[in-house]
């Protein structure tokens, strides 16, 4: 008798294996020949999504705890972010596979899907091996370019490179710090970053959505910044990767069919982090479908800070203001040890009037100001 599976989710990543941990009845595809590979991921997240959704923190899948963020400005002066709920830098393959043994979904490897069509009110969903899967529900985990979010929902995302590589260096990386480069010249509409992995190696990349080929912005990043800082290099592994910037939200479900993760644009309109924002959707879509009730999944998600339309337009203004800007915002903070939370009071703001470039910007600040208070009270 053939099988029909309650639910097929295309993709092994953070979101579908998550939602897999909820989903007796279904079946995960997964192009990939090994959970976890490649990676394509600075491998940041944030503590509180593990909370959120009960994981313990293991030393078998995390390579750095962060307590602290470095943003760098162009001048290179250095801004301290002290972070109360600490984030992580993992070991992504490690992470996935222990996703993976939390399954209660089949998983099967190497079935990359090349069709998806809806045929007597079930999912019909075909990989390149020729078989045909069938299912009531169908969830979307399948990365950037999705073949289940261009098939059922025909939606187009926009997308960015990012190039990345994990690289030995020799000076010892502080493994609690992970830093942050902006620069408008050298990474237009993006930045550059250092995540430590370990003492001598750390995942070092940049992302320029103003950029098409970054490999000359990389070079440059290397020579002139990271063996300033951190001595000689060596290039161990390429984990370049894409990153969908869409800059509104898309539709998540139709038809019995839900997007999660890189596949509906799930990405931090600031910082362009995904993981965390993948798996907590896993789990609605997954507690979405257990309920029959797959069309309150987008409103059970819209917390996430990928769907705030005032991050969006805090996106927009942080990215608009020129190296000279960002330099006066660095001379004001240094004078107040660093403290971003200087910014909280509004009346703190008029210290803008001094600096020039900060002066003709001002209500842009204003409205930075307005967005962080309402999603600071938000939360």
């Amino acid at each position: 008798m053939e099988r029909i599976f309650e639910t097929i989710i295309v993709g092994a990543g953070p979101g579908g294996l998550t939602a897999g941990r909820y989903l007796d009845d279904a079946l995960i595809l997964e192009q990939k020949e090994e959970i976890g590979l490649p990676v394509q991921c600075a491998e940041g997240l944030a503590k509180k999504f593990l909370d959120q959704l009960n994981i313990q923190p293991d030393p078998n899948w995390i390579s750095a705890t962060i307590d602290n963020t470095q943003i760098v400005l162009p001048n290179g002066k250095v801004i301290n972010f002290r972070i109360k709920e600490g984030n992580y830098v993992l070991d992504r393959i490690n992470f996935e596979k222990f996703l993976a043994s939390q399954c209660r979904a089949k998983i099967q490897l190497q079935k990359r899907v090349i069709e998806v069509e809806k045929k007597d009110g079930l999912w019909q969903v075909k990989p390149q091996t020729g078989q045909v899967f069938k299912s009531k529900y169908l969830i979307g985990a399948d990365g950037p370019f999705s073949i289940v979010r261009r098939k059922v929902f025909q939606e187009k995302v926009a997308v960015y490179p990012c190039i990345e590589y994990l690289v030995e260096v020799e000076k010892e990386v502080d493994c609690s710090t992970m830093k942050i480069y902006f620069d408008q010249e050298r990474f237009p509409l993006g930045y550059a970053w250092i995540f430590p992995k370990s003492k001598n190696t750390a995942n070092i990349g940049l992302g320029s959505e103003g950029k098409k080929n970054l490999g000359p912005q990389f070079k440059d990043f290397m020579e002139k910044t990271v063996k300033k800082e951190l001595g000689s290099y060596k290039l161990l592994k390429n984990l370049s990767g894409i990153v969908p910037w869409e800059k509104r939200p898309i539709k998540l479900v139709k038809d019995n069919a839900l997007l999660v993760g890189d596949a509906g644009a799930m990405v931090d309109p600031i910082s362009g982090g995904g993981i965390g924002n993948a798996m907590i959707a896993g789990e609605k879509a997954a507690k979405s479908i257990l309920s029959k009730n797959i069309d309150s999944y987008p409103s059970k998600i819209k917390f996430l800070s990928c769907f705030n339309k005032n991050l969006f337009s805090a996106q927009r203004i942080l990215y608009s203001f020129d190296n000279s800007t960002l330099n006066e915002i660095g001379e004001i903070l240094e004078k107040v040890g660093g403290n971003i939370f200087y910014f909280k009071k509004f009346s703190n703001l008029f210290s803008f009037l001094s600096k020039p470039n900060l002066r003709k910007n001002l209500f842009k600040f204003l409205k930075l100001f307005l967005i962080y208070r309402n999603y600071e009270q938000a939360k």
